[in-house]
């Protein structure tokens, strides 16, 4: 018998598949976790882009410029708005009031594109222009 480890003359070996399984749940809990907290976070940041009932400005489509800079067309109360939006301010560029326009707008929006609505609507005016 060893007098310092109070063993007989074998070591005790820890248990590898015990340890290795412990591993393998907390792995799956954490993963689990991350990503309900992703799925959360893309959830609340849909509702909060105007996507949500009841919303008076609804943000229908952007555009990157650049990485800072970018223009949007929004909805508000109903009237389609053409901003520009840079780390510093927001500006006007103008509002949609053609009827044609319009129609364009909406049928891209029906069409279920909600990320290409602006580029289909620039190439769409873009090609009657060049005629």
């Amino acid at each position: 018998m060893d007098e310092l480890t109070g063993t007989s003359g074998m070591m005790s070996q820890p248990d590898l598949w015990g340890a290795g399984l412990k591993t393998l749940g907390m792995l799956c809990i954490v993963v689990a976790i991350l990503i309900l907290v992703l799925f959360l976070v893309k959830r609340f940041s849909y509702l909060k882009n105007g996507s949500g009932h009841g919303q008076f400005i609804k943000i229908l489509s952007s555009h990157h410029v650049t990485p800072r800079e970018r223009i949007a067309l929004i909805d508000v109360v109903g009237e389609k708005i053409v901003i520009g939006i840079t780390s510093d301010n927001i500006t006007f560029l103008t509002k949609i009031e053609k009827s044609e326009a319009l129609e364009r707008i909406e049928s891209l929006e029906v069409a279920g594109a909600p990320h290409s609505l602006f580029a289909n609507f620039l190439k769409s005016s873009l090609k009657g222009k060049g005629h």
